[in-house]
């Protein structure tokens, strides 16, 4: 056995090519364990991250009037967790929330306008 650990790419190389040695056999069941760990993970719902993003896109849902059109800086001003927020944290927000049927996005002079379905 070498001394250098054998990668999991490495490993399935040789297993495809039908060299199924005892080195061989350990790596892959340990990505087998290291990939169900990561199922196991999925399956455990929503991270904290993305409970927070949910709870701030009702947040931005709940404070936005009907008939009115928000640009990104429109959006900073409606929740207060948001004043310091770039367009990038807003921007996945909204997406959120377009996908959900919830707001419309629309170009506007190549910037992004959203207001209430």
């Amino acid at each position: 056995m070498s001394t250098k650990k054998m990668s999991y790419a490495v490993a399935v190389d040789h297993a495809i090519n039908g060299e199924l040695t005892d080195e061989v056999i350990e790596r892959l069941n340990a990505l087998k364990v290291s990939l169900e760990k990561r199922a196991s993970r999925k399956s455990e719902g929503p991270t904290k991250a993305q409970k927070a993003n949910a709870e701030l896109a009702t947040k931005i849902a709940d404070a936005m009037v009907a008939g009115e059109v928000y640009d990104t800086e429109g959006i900073r001003g409606l929740v207060e967790e948001l004043a310091t927020a770039t367009p990038q944290k807003i921007s996945p927000l909204m997406k959120h929330l377009a996908n959900d049927g919830i707001v419309v996005v629309e170009k506007v002079k190549g910037k992004n306008a959203y207001h209430l379905a």
